[in-house]
């Protein structure tokens, strides 16, 4: 099973790598794009390997983080609780199925509540269509809380999950 740790500047290349193999399902990254990422948060994961290559990655932002990105924002302005926004999280089609996905959603889950945050969000594409990753969102607990357009043509569902405070915070 890979090893959870931070997404770091070395991992551009596998992260673009990933990128691309995950379109259209996700926005294009190139490496200046993904360098100014990484420097905005410190809650972006990587599934790394034993070998080195990554089996998946999730990049995520705090709802106080200096992100612009208009999915992001438009959360912000909807949100009234503390959240944990999933920019993206690409698993790589080799090791699909594998839990990864799963793994780097309780790594993500752990951050939040260390941050106070009771929610997570994201966005899945409905044009271009992207019924897998909405049915594993499903899965795992998110909710449609809203539709957009965005500006490079695409249409979102926005979607969010409550999080349960952890065992040893519970009364």
């Amino acid at each position: 099973m890979p090893a959870l740790r931070p997404l770091r500047n070395e991992d551009t290349s596998e992260v673009l790598r990933l990128n691309r193999a995950a379109a259209p399902a996700v926005f294009a990254l190139d490496a200046s794009e993904l360098a100014r990422l990484l420097a905005l948060s410190p809650l972006h994961q990587a599934a790394a390997q034993d070998d080195g290559d990554l089996a998946g990655y999730v990049l995520a932002f705090a709802h106080d983080h200096p992100y612009d990105g208009e999915e992001f924002l438009a959360l912000r302005s909807l949100m009234n609780a503390p959240f944990v926004y999933v920019d993206q999280i690409v698993v790589n089609p080799d090791t699909r199925a594998a839990g990864i996905g799963r793994m780097l959603y309780q790594a993500l889950t752990e951050q939040a509540h260390r941050l106070g945050a009771t929610v997570l969000c994201c966005e899945v594409n409905l044009i271009p269509p992207n019924p897998a990753s909405l049915a594993f969102h499903h899965r795992m607990g998110f909710a449609a809380i809203g539709e957009m357009e965005t500006s490079d043509g695409r249409r979102v569902v926005l979607l969010r999950k409550d999080l349960q405070a952890p065992a040893a915070m519970r009364p």
